[in-house]
């Protein structure tokens, strides 16, 4: 369809048009822009690329938090027809390295307070655009940031290859209008975290100019800048660019941007700007009650809450909602599903909400679940999630193996993804999830799924967080429980023999933890999830 046979950027041009130039696209610690000037900022950096000889299909690594270059700097990637390889900023230098050599990367957008750790790309013919926080910020936040940084980039020796963001957009650049199809790959995002070594998930224009469409339509149509979305999930994150960024802004409302997650500091980021809507993971809405500082009149402005990125516990929930009630908004905290090769698929709504579910899929989505041969299952049996939609990947990079595995197309040839999590679907429709396939381990020949056996633990008393892995003892796989307690909570032998009567009373025996283990705390992931994977490199039992 025209409407999203184009680059996501002339997307958003195309869909903004109705709002006044003065528009605001950003809140960033209270300073914004309008979208008539964010756009002639975004042609002039895509100017800039396109003097570099960076045109469609080059890839331009773009390794930045939530900052207004960030957003700037992906749009003015995809108007040149150029992919947007986004990377998690902390990555290892070695690893960017690598990835960069691998994929012949064309340039390089960083933060310039990272630069002096990558020795390598000194030495290289490679272009780079180094960005500051400060270049967007309010004068009284700039100064006092630019003498905290200035050590760490006073020795940075600008010239032709290596330039400042800023300068980049006094060169007056012009963007020559590319030919760009809604199919042409927009987006790297690799799948892994910050090891450089992850899958590689390629993704079109015209998926994320569908998932905006999909998610516009759930809210009831585009706003204006008197709505905000509290942007803390990073860009690098499916969840982070698609919804809280491209949706946001193709919506016409504000990105209000938190390029570092604190509890408080989101309270107070709430109170002062305009948001009335969230989206987020577990751990940041435990976080913001736990705060203290979530409650007031203020809330009453919030009209939406999502959450993604890993099952949401009752406990969480019903803390939160208990919260927005006592506020007098007493609105649902709606869990939702969604994956980097597939956006965000499946959601409960203030309107179509089932506890315990993930929701019902959003619109040009279907979901089914599968056995092991790709046979479709009758509603209320496990198997994996397959799912078909207009914002699905093109593909892993370089791997037409890993494509193979995860594609089939049904009886009328339609193509189906394979998503890699256990769950089922009721008959009316409404998904749950059980775990990943991934952390499914088999004792005595049962399936065990950790996450069951969290969901449960998590609900006894004084357990704040827990997490499963199997090990292997004797060539026999067991299971240990990690598990963190609130702080008044004495986790003695009589607590940890309490624990087991009560997982004995709720699960299959096969679910009982050989060892449990009290943790101060448990690694989490960038987005907050529990690392599970790096938990299970961890431990230490053989």
């Amino acid at each position: 369809m025209a409407k999203f046979d184009k680059s996501m950027f002339d997307y958003v041009v195309d869909e903004t048009q109705r709002l006044q130039r003065n528009n605001k696209v950003w809140d960033f610690f209270g300073a914004s822009i309008g979208i008539g000037k964010f756009i002639e900022t975004v042609k002039s950096l895509g100017g800039y690329l396109q003097s570099l000889g960076i045109g469609k299909g080059d890839n331009v690594i773009l390794c930045l938090g939530n900052i207004p270059n960030a957003i700037i700097g992906f749009y003015a990637i995809n108007a040149c027809g150029a992919v947007a390889n986004l990377v998690h900023p902390l990555i290892p230098s070695e690893a960017l390295r690598k990835m960069s050599e691998d994929m012949n990367t064309k340039a390089f957008i960083l933060f310039d307070e990272f630069y002096s750790k990558y020795e390598w790309l000194e030495k290289s013919n490679k272009q780079v655009i180094l960005c500051s926080v400060s270049d967007f910020l309010p004068r009284a936040y700039k100064i006092p940031y630019n003498l905290y940084i200035h050590n760490k980039v006073k020795n940075i020796k600008y010239d032709s290859r290596l330039v400042r963001f800023k300068d980049t957009l006094k060169k007056g650049c012009v963007l020559d209008k590319m030919e760009i199809r809604g199919d042409d790959i927009a987006v790297y995002m690799h799948s892994g975290g910050t090891t450089g070594k992850s899958k590689t998930v390629m993704l079109s224009n015209d998926a994320f100019n569908h998932l905006a469409d999909n998610v516009i339509d759930l809210i009831g149509g585009g706003v204006d800048d008197s709505e905000g979305m509290l942007m803390v999930l990073p860009l690098f994150h499916n969840f982070g660019l698609g919804i809280c960024m491209h949706t946001v802004i193709s919506a016409g409302g504000q990105a209000v941007m938190m390029p570092k997650f604190n509890a408080k500091a989101a309270c107070r980021l709430i109170r002062r700007a305009r948001v009335t809507y969230m989206a987020g993971v577990p751990n940041m809405y435990s976080k913001i009650v736990a705060s203290g500082k979530f409650k007031g009149k203020y809330l009453r402005k919030i009209k939406n809450c999502y959450c993604g990125g890993e099952k949401l516990s009752d406990e969480i929930k019903k803390s939160f909602e208990n919260a927005m009630a006592k506020s007098g908004n007493p609105i649902k905290l709606c869990a939702g599903y969604g994956l980097t090769e597939g956006g965000i698929c499946c959601v409960n709504t203030m309107d179509i909400h089932r506890e315990g579910s993930l929701g019902k899929p959003v619109k040009n989505n279907e979901f089914a679940i599968i056995d092991d041969d790709n046979n479709f299952l009758e509603p209320m049996q496990k198997g994996m999630i397959a799912l078909t939609c207009n914002t699905m990947m093109t593909g892993y990079y370089a791997s037409p193996e890993l494509d193979k595995e995860v594609f089939f197309e049904d009886n009328q040839g339609r193509k189906w993804l394979k998503t890699g999590d256990i769950g089922y679907m009721d008959s009316d429709g409404y998904v749950y999830f059980v775990d990943r396939v991934k952390r499914m381990v088999k004792i005595s020949g049962i399936n065990i799924f950790p996450q069951e056996i969290e969901d449960c633990v998590n609900k006894f008393s004084g357990i704040v967080r827990s997490c499963v892995i199997p090990y292997t003892e004797n060539g026999k796989t067991f299971l240990k429980l990690y598990i963190v307690v609130e702080d008044a909570v004495a986790a003695n032998e009589e607590y940890l023999d309490a624990l087991r009567t009560y997982i004995a009373n709720n699960l299959l025996k096969y679910n009982m933890p050989k060892i449990i283990e009290v943790a101060k705390s448990l690694p989490l992931t960038q987005i907050g999830k529990v690392d599970f994977k790096k938990l299970s490199g961890e431990q230490a039992v053989d």
